[in-house]
């Protein structure tokens, strides 16, 4: 079995904390820059402090090109992908609505424990300081990339070790390895 986390850099929570800055500061000049679009900001859902390796690159470069397919019919104006250390993200901007655009992602996000993994935010200026709610657009609660489970749940209650969720990575890399 591969190890998904060999090969990464330990990250603090300073680091983590200044990554969401950076992030929030990438999707609001995105939006100035294309005020009539909508944003897509794509990250992987990690848990520990190791939020970048080989192997993570690996599992989300596949999981970005399920997406692409995903928004295959609809106008990409700009794709961006980035590696840091606190894992990679990719930014699209999109040219359809803010609610057709998250359904698309919810879609991705529930299709396979892969697309649990992702972490998928739209927002546009039109609908600024709206989020759509899973539920408000008749979608499920986010599940558990370990069991199924409505992951909040799992979460609060600390209910997979972290020896648990590493080996679910793992086989779960594992997977895309022997897929390619």
């Amino acid at each position: 079995m591969s190890e998904i986390f060999e090969a990464g850099q330990s990250v603090t929570l300073d680091q983590i904390l200044e990554n969401k800055e950076w992030r929030v500061y990438q999707q609001n000049k995105l939006e100035q820059q294309f005020p009539n679009k909508t944003i897509v900001s794509v990250k992987l859902n990690i848990p520990g402090e190791i939020k970048q390796s080989p192997a993570i690159e690996t599992v989300f470069k596949t999981g970005v090109n399920i997406l692409d397919g995903v928004y295959d019919d609809v106008t990409l104006a700009k794709e961006s992908y980035i590696t840091r250390i606190t894992g990679p993200e990719t930014f699209y901007v999109i040219d359809a609505s803010l609610r057709d655009t998250k359904k698309l992602a919810i879609e991705f996000e529930e299709a396979s424990k892969l697309g649990r993994l992702f972490d998928v935010d739209v927002m546009s200026t039109e609908d600024q300081g709206h989020q759509l709610s899973r539920t408000e657009l008749g979608f499920d609660v986010r599940r558990c990339f370990v069991c199924g489970e409505p992951a909040k749940v799992c979460a609060r209650t600390q209910k997979h070790t972290k020896a648990e969720m590493i080996d679910t990575l793992n086989t779960l890399y594992d997977e895309i390895e022997e897929s390619n």
